[in-house]
């Protein structure tokens, strides 16, 4: 096997400790997780991780934008090729049921919000990622059903929250999927009505 070049290798060290600083987050949580132990667990030195990221709060936003394109980009590439309005109800009750089961995540993001001051650069940024992911999900939901509103921003909000929820983390029933049809569900047929 040929030798990495230096730019291969720094290339490979940085996606190292974004897995094992995704993994770390996600299981432990924000305060926990520090920048020792990120970079243990990625077999790096501190020094080889602060050669990637400024700190913590660096690779936990880097975490969370990567987060957010590993959900929902094949989300939003299925609701584009779904046949019908209820092909795209079921890949969002899939989704939120997904997402409702893949562990704390949502309790991580909101222990970073409450540990960074207010007005912080980290979580203007974080709240950038998170309306970004609200607009787009939006967008591709009012392209192919125009008849859910024209605030795509609050529409992904909504459907956000509703599969990041943190009680769906631990409650059996209803099911992040379960409100996420009745809410969709009822939605799309009250703009249906609409004159």
């Amino acid at each position: 096997m040929p030798r990495l070049s230096r730019v291969e290798s720094q290339a490979l060290t940085r996606i190292r400790l974004l897995e094992a600083a995704q993994d770390l987050f996600r299981r432990e949580g924000y305060a926990t997780t520090s920048v020792d132990r990120i970079a243990e667990a990625a077999g790096y030195s501190k020094g080889a991780f602060y050669s990637n990221f400024e700190g913590k709060e660096a690779i936990f936003l880097a975490v969370l934008d990567a987060q957010s394109h590993e959900s929902l980009d094949p989300l939003m590439q299925a609701i584009d090729t779904a046949g019908d309005a209820a092909a795209v109800i079921e890949l969002l009750v899939r989704w939120a049921d997904e997402r409702s089961s893949s562990g704390s995540w949502s309790l991580t993001v909101l222990e970073h919000a409450r540990a960074a001051m207010k007005g912080a650069a980290s979580l203007q940024r974080q709240e950038a990622i998170i309306r970004g992911n609200w607009r787009q999900l939006g967008e591709c939901l009012l392209k192919r059903l125009p008849g859910l509103g024209d605030e795509p921003e609050t529409l992904g909000a909504l459907l956000n929250e509703i599969a990041y929820a943190p009680a769906m983390t631990f409650v059996s029933r209803p099911t992040a999927g379960d409100l996420m049809r009745l809410a969709v569900t009822h939605l799309f047929e009250a703009c249906a009505a609409k004159p």
